[in-house]
């Protein structure tokens, strides 16, 4: 009996702290402005399940939007290649924001954390030290 008492509490002791996890990421929700420039470069990289940089980096040479940042002024290819940047020169997500963050902060404050993973993993995908990672764990 008091092995099952023990097995019981137990259970509701791990399922109320997986359930915690639930909440917290339900409320993670995305805090882009919805017809803001920042959005639609955001939903570009994000939807494409293919995403390339080079391609998109082409792309973006032909648009003429601007975005303006702390009193700076960007056009898509030199955030494109900013964000490149940040990211490379990051070892990870936990480098690059606090990194990215001093630069431009009011970029983190326009875009969820959720939003910002997802930007670094597509822009680290093809980085020489992906590779390299890569190669490391496969061997």
């Amino acid at each position: 009996m008091k092995n099952f008492i023990l097995t019981f509490i137990l259970l509701v002791y791990s399922v109320s702290l997986t359930a915690q996890d639930y909440a917290v990421v339900l409320n993670a929700g995305s805090r882009i402005e919805k017809d803001s420039p920042l959005n639609k470069f955001t939903l570009d990289i994000l939807s494409n399940k293919e995403f390339k940089y080079r391609d998109f980096l082409k792309q973006s040479k032909s648009s003429k939007v601007n975005f303006h940042l702390n009193g700076n002024t960007f056009t898509k290819t030199e955030l494109t290649k900013l964000l490149r940047k940040s990211v490379r020169s990051a070892g990870s997500y936990k480098e690059f924001k606090p990194l990215f963050e001093n630069t431009y902060p009011k970029f983190l404050r326009v875009l969820s954390d959720k939003d910002m993973t997802l930007l670094y993993e597509k822009f680290r995908k093809g980085t020489l030290n992906t590779y390299i990672q890569n190669l490391a764990e496969e061997w």
